[in-house]
């Protein structure tokens, strides 16, 4: 009996066997994704670059929206390192034009880290040491070790 089948047949059975199954799968696990891609498609135009665009950044507002509003003390604190980094850069420029000496910088580092508690608690601190540390190198009556640098989260001014 298989003697009268070719491979030719076998083998165009076979994929019209993986077509539907593939189009089944596709169908019944993302209908609403497929819905979604379909329809976007249609207001977006006919250039297919715009239709990808659009839907891409679709895709990124809901992600940041949803993220953003479930996560949004995570969101802040970064937004406080990035804010905090720029504080320390104008710090140690600051320190560097007006002369301070070594425990005059070190205590306006300590304030300035005092209006970051959750910076201080969260894993963003090492980077903001290591900041801290590479712009004290750039000038040496400053110069920090990284354990100097986080022992200035724990004290307090001087």
């Amino acid at each position: 009996m298989f003697a009268n089948v070719s491979w030719g047949s076998y083998l165009t059975v076979i994929g019209v066997i993986l077509i539907v199954w593939y189009l089944v799968v596709l169908l019944k696990f993302y209908r609403g994704d497929l819905k979604e891609f379909f329809s976007s498609g249609k207001r977006n135009g006919s250039d297919p670059l715009k239709k990808s665009t659009g839907s891409r950044s679709l895709l990124q507002r809901k992600t940041h929206t949803g993220l953003s509003s479930s996560f949004s003390e995570s969101f802040d604190t970064l937004d406080d390192a990035e804010e905090l980094s720029v504080r320390i850069l104008q710090a140690v420029k600051e320190s560097a034009e007006k002369n301070l000496f070594k425990e005059q910088f070190q205590n306006y580092l300590r304030m300035v880290l005092e209006e970051y508690p959750y910076v201080k608690i969260s894993s963003l601190r090492e980077d903001v040491n290591n900041l801290i540390v590479s712009e004290s190198e750039k000038h040496p009556q400053f110069s920090l070790t990284f354990a100097e640098a986080d022992q200035l989260w724990e004290e307090t001014i001087s």
